[in-house]
Formats: structure tokens, sequence, C-alpha cells
């Protein structure tokens, strides 16, 4: 299990972490979280997920980049911390909403299952009320949500 150095990619300060419980082995809830493709089928709003460019060797893993439509916005993200399967985190490319952003999905195998947490660091962008609707409303909405139905789809 590797490390993460949130500073080494973003001097942002942690805005959101939501966790959740899955009655799952850590490898299933990895390959479910880890199939970029397949994100269409667990998180909200994302309708289609395009893989631009792979990493060096090729691979669609650390270094790799991806194009998230997420409801009328297009996500331009970048794969920066790959650790099979225990977590992978990625930066959003600066939007309307957030800028310096870098997301984090962090796997904990435990006896009876797994537990996901999910980090968002970013600063806050555009006035004050986006600010205020990405913080309070828009950005953990979606997560639970997201957590909920990878719940429902790795769950034995």
């Amino acid at each position: 299990m590797k490390t993460l150095d949130v500073n080494q990619f973003t001097n942002a300060p942690k805005q959101l972490e939501i966790g959740r419980f899955i009655n799952a082995p850590i490898d299933k809830v990895w390959d479910v979280v880890s199939d970029h493709k397949g994100m269409t089928s667990w998180m909200p709003m994302i309708k289609e997920v395009d893989l631009t460019i792979a990493n060096q060797s090729g691979e669609w893993k650390e270094g790799c980049e991806r194009n998230c439509q997420f409801g009328p916005d297009l996500l331009e993200e970048k794969i920066v911390y790959w650790d099979p399967p225990y977590g992978y985190a990625y930066m959003i490319a600066d939007m309307h909403i957030v800028k310096n952003h870098l997301g984090y999905f962090k796997l904990i195998e435990k006896m009876e299952g797994t537990e996901v947490i999910w980090t968002q660091y970013y600063d806050p962008n555009g006035n004050i009320i986006k600010k205020w609707m990405a913080k309070n409303v828009m950005l953990p909405s979606v997560m639970k949500k997201a957590l909920k139905n990878l719940q429902k789809q790795t769950s034995v």
C-alpha cells in the first residue's frame, strides 16, 4: 500500500470527505471503482467517459487522462495516483465551481468488507452562491449517491 502525498498535487484544502462501508471484498469494490468506463453505472450524472490519453506504458492507470460528461459539464481528469486495490486519486482541470482539485478514492479492507472514503480537495471557484452550493449541496449529494450506488452494485 502506497501513501498519497496530497501536497504533491494540490495545496487546496480538504473540503469534503464522505465514507461508506460496503459488504464486499476489497478486490470486488476495486474492480468497479477502477473501471473508468463503468463509472456511468454508479456515478450520478456521469453520462459518458472517454479515455483520452493512456500513460507512458499504454495503460489506463496512473498518468492516464479521461473526460467525463457530467451533466452539461465536461470534466477533464488526470489519474495521478494508482494503488490497486487500495485507491486512486484524480485531478479535475479548473472549472466554474472548483480549481486546484484533487479527488481521492481510498479503500480500506475490513474483516467484514470494505470501507470506501472519498475525499475532495479544492479551492472554490465562482461567486459566493456557486461556492456555497458546490460544498453544501451539489458535491455532497453526488458523493453520497455515488457511494450508495457503489454499495448496491458490489455488496454480496
